[in-house]
């Protein structure tokens, strides 16, 4: 027999306190507790190609300790052109890609930042290599780590790309993915306590239901097989005629 593998984390459990257990949410995707980089830049998008990038999208800093002689004032300039042309790029290559959305693992230069509002494409930065990992499963695309190489190819989906305000912070929903194999439960109370026993709660469930798709098979617990016990004897008892 085939046997099926449930990977647990494909299921995120995002906690944020505030709001009531009812506002406890299924999302097709993936929330990052992130908001956009630069306030220029769109809080909604819909029908999202998404970019997953695991590069810095700044200028990379020398390891070794240099020293640059400058002769003339125009020189400065020539550098800071340079740097610019350099970043831009950068942007260009992820702007033909036609991505809407784009989600970085590293840092996003102030530079980059403004380009990117340019063109009108939501950038998140710092995003956590689990969240990547997931955001690629729910999505269908590629992280890539070499900007040189990205292209269409590598681009996933998601229905809406949303920020929303839960509680006091902005937080960004990438969701209606087109079926996904990451999806997230946004979890809610009143207080650190109440989400945090809801947390334990959907994690025993989560294992449980895991269990049961591995293993095919499930022995029922609240008393269950103590009462079938019971009806079998009961059924079976007016077969016996002494009290034996």
């Amino acid at each position: 027999n085939k046997t099926t593998k449930v990977d647990r984390d494909d299921i995120k459990i995002q906690k944020k306190q505030g709001g009531s257990i009812s506002d406890t949410e299924l999302i097709s995707g993936i929330i990052l507790d992130k908001e956009p980089v630069h306030s220029g830049m769109p809080k909604n998008v819909n029908n999202a190609k998404v970019a997953l990038v695991d590069a810095p999208l700044e200028i990379k800093k020398t390891e070794i300790e240099s020293k640059i002689q400058i002769n003339d004032p125009s020189q400065i300039q020539a550098f800071l052109d340079q740097e610019e042309a350099t970043i831009k790029k950068m942007v260009d290559k992820i702007h033909k890609t036609k991505a809407t959305v784009l989600i970085c693992q590293k840092g996003i230069d102030d530079l980059a930042q403004h380009y990117l509002a340019k063109h009108g494409i939501m950038a998140i930065r710092r995003s956590k290599k689990s969240d990547m990992e997931a955001l690629a499963k729910a999505t269908g695309g590629r992280i890539v780590s070499n900007l040189d190489s990205i292209s269409k190819d590598d681009i996933g989906f998601a229905g809406l790309v949303q920020v929303r305000k839960i509680g006091d912070d902005d937080m960004t929903f990438v969701t209606d993915c087109k079926n996904p194999k990451a999806v997230s439960i946004l979890v809610r109370g009143g207080s650190e306590h109440v989400i945090d026993e809801i947390d334990r709660n959907l994690a025993d469930a989560i294992g449980v239901v895991s269990l049961v798709i591995e293993d095919g098979k499930i022995v029922t617990g609240g008393g269950a097989a103590e009462i079938e016990l019971a009806l079998k004897l009961r059924k079976f008892a007016p077969r016996i005629g002494g009290r034996e």
